[in-house]
């Protein structure tokens, strides 16, 4: 009887001290002004008025204006009618709109040739 007794006193001494133990913070936890998780790597899309992840939902371009070890992604609209160029510090982000063949916007423009997606400044 004594052992079960002492069995039951440490498996509730045990079991209040777990639970006395702070949870972890999740990663992911910082929200921009939009509510995106930017530690988890989301940004707001104001083309697809949404939180996404350019790496995931967007296209790597090349974008001679950057050094080699930076990366500009573009976002098209369901309709490829208007993309979202996502451009590191110090340019800012920049919907264009398709003409014909060709993407512009005020700033820069953006084409396919062959199976590369250019990112030129107007």
């Amino acid at each position: 009887m004594r052992k079960n007794i002492w069995i039951i006193v440490s498996g509730l001494v045990c079991f209040s001290a777990c639970r006395s133990v702070q949870a972890p913070q999740l990663i992911g936890g910082n929200k921009d002004e939009h509510g995106c998780l930017t530690a988890a790597g989301y940004t707001w899309s104001e083309l697809r008025r949404d939180c996404i992840r350019i790496f995931e939902d967007g296209v790597r371009v090349n974008d001679p204006s950057l050094q080699p070890s930076l990366a500009s992604y573009a976002v098209f609209a369901a309709d490829s009618s208007r993309v979202e160029v996502f451009r590191p510090s110090p340019f800012r982000n920049e919907i264009l709109d398709r003409k014909g063949g060709v993407w512009q916007g005020k700033t820069c423009k953006l084409y396919r040739t062959g199976d590369r997606w250019e990112l030129r400044e107007k």
